[in-house]
């Protein structure tokens, strides 16, 4: 009998990319008041975002998946593939939807460069993040916990041209997924408001 290759981290995965939207809402969709306790959660909000493009590189899991031989094809094509495709099209989809949210508060309260740089910078914060979450085996928390080891991690790898090159990758790689999901939102969203619009809902 085939046991689902779904490790534990994936579950944890999940929520972590979970933590950041619930952030972004909270922050840039609720929250009217820069205290410093909004200061602090954007903080936090910077620090966990990467969680949400990580889910990207849990592909070698299903990669392993495939190439194990007590998967069988029928599993693979019925389980293992439906599951991995919508895991990590809604965890990405967290990605995108925070930054978003993000940017659009930015371009609300006018902030200028920093509207207009915020898109790049966040992306190439979660390239870091991601290469440092999978390839040096760093957690979120560790900026908090061990932000020594985190910085000094961090210097190597950007003076190393391997590791840099990962990092660009990565960089490109969630710019363009984000400008790939972003039509399609937008795209979804335009049919939805023109089906209101046509047919709107009538309360009784």
């Amino acid at each position: 009998m085939n046991s689902v290759p779904v490790h534990f981290t994936v579950v944890i995965n999940f929520i972590l990319a979970f933590i950041p939207f619930i952030l972004a809402f909270y922050l840039f969709k609720v929250s009217h008041h820069r205290t410093v306790l909004w200061w602090l959660l954007t903080l936090v909000f910077i620090a966990f975002l990467p969680n949400s493009a990580y889910v990207l590189t849990d592909i070698i899991h299903f990669i392993a998946a495939v190439k194990s031989p007590n998967i069988s094809t029928a599993y693979l094509v019925l389980v293992l593939v439906p599951f991995y495709t919508v895991f990590l099209l809604v965890n990405f989809e967290f990605y995108v939807i925070s930054i978003q949210w993000a940017d659009k508060y930015l371009q609300q309260v006018n902030q200028g460069f920093l509207s207009k740089a915020f898109i790049p910078s966040i992306h190439f914060l979660a390239a870091i993040g991601v290469y440092l979450g999978r390839f040096q085996r760093l957690e979120s928390t560790d900026i908090i916990h061990h932000p020594i080891i985190v910085f000094r991690d961090l210097l190597v790898d950007l003076s190393g041209g391997k590791s840099l090159l990962i990092i660009i990758g990565l960089f490109v790689l969630f710019y363009s997924l984000y400008a790939v999901f972003s039509r399609i939102n937008h795209a979804v969203s335009l049919k939805i408001n023109d089906k209101l619009a046509t047919h709107p809902m009538k309360i009784t």
